[in-house]
């Protein structure tokens, strides 16, 4: 088989080429700091790397997701605190009410400083976030929850939904409650049977029945009283608990995001000692060809016969 100059010639320049793009590649993950410098180089591993970003960018939004359920429960929470207070002072004037030496003329004082705090509840009821969001309204966030009308009469103005948060691949959390069943309403019992009384249906009659002097109505009271409290006692328990687990939630996250961090960096980032001692010996060997080539490429038939 007869090799000519021009095949010797060709295949020494594509050899040299390659490796002239070789080095220039290495170059390039130098200066970027990246294995990859194109998903073609090794689709399988940019594949990877796709996959791996992908998780890590998901945990971020996992993150601003909790921020914003943090942010609700703190509202939520201290609406209901204040709201626990005014009930547990609103028990203690039931239970003052119920005094059988108390006048009537007393009993009338009272019911005003029931109404003030009747009117305090109403505004911890329309409580709004930190993005002006009402808290107690289900998902209508722009409505009012809780409007009073013209006969005086306060009803419930949002809906019954609950909005579930993805805070990681597996797990939701409940970002609100329906305002009716924070505020919720009591059983009344009565010869005529039984009906549910809204939340601040049941402190407008125990003003009614301070100002009438109504003895029975005002025992009724006192137990109706005495289960809202304990209502917004449990829906404090209920927000207690969410933020323990954001809390734990928010840990897990931390820890998640680092192991993609950690994936990523492990798949995608360059090792510099290695590649710069790669790099190295690749320039190297470039050089050596090169040399041979111009060496090879200046001999003819005459240096052969001397």
């Amino acid at each position: 088989m007869k090799v000519s100059t021009s095949q010797i010639f060709e295949r020494a320049t594509t050899q040299m080429s390659k490796q002239q793009a070789k080095v220039a590649d290495m170059q390039t993950q130098l200066a970027t700091g990246k294995q990859i410098v194109r998903p073609s180089d090794n689709p399988e591993q940019g594949a990877l790397i796709q996959r791996l970003s992908t998780a890590l960018n998901r945990q971020d939004v996992y993150a601003g997701n909790l921020e914003t359920v943090n942010n609700r429960l703190n509202a939520e929470e201290s609406a209901l605190m204040s709201s626990e207070n005014i009930m547990q002072r609103m028990r203690e004037l039931a239970v003052q009410a119920n005094n059988g030496g108390l006048s009537a003329p007393l009993r009338t004082i009272i019911a005003v400083e029931v109404s003030a705090l009747r009117n305090e509840l109403v505004a911890m009821a329309n409580s709004q976030d930190l993005s002006g969001n009402y808290v107690f309204s289900g998902a209508m966030t722009q409505t009012q929850p809780f409007a009073e009308n013209a006969a005086g009469e306060i009803s419930y103005q949002g809906d019954q939904t609950r909005t579930m948060v993805d805070v990681s691949d597996q797990r939701q959390l409940l970002l609100n409650r329906p305002g009716n069943e924070v505020f919720a309403s009591v059983l009344r019992q009565s010869d005529e049977g039984a009906e549910r009384v809204g939340f601040f249906a049941v402190i407008d009659d125990f003003t009614a029945a301070l100002k009438s002097d109504n003895p029975a109505q005002l025992q009724t009271s006192l137990k109706e009283i005495s289960e809202l409290t304990e209502s917004v006692g449990l829906a404090i328990a209920d927000v207690g608990s969410r933020m323990n687990i954001v809390e734990s939630q928010v840990d897990s996250l931390a820890d998640a995001k680092l192991r993609y961090q950690e994936l990523l960096s492990g798949a995608e980032d360059l090792d510099y000692a290695s590649a710069i001692t790669q790099l190295t010996a690749e320039i190297m060997s470039l050089e050596a060809g090169q040399s041979s080539f111009a060496k090879i490429s200046q001999l003819s038939l005459f240096d052969y016969i001397r």
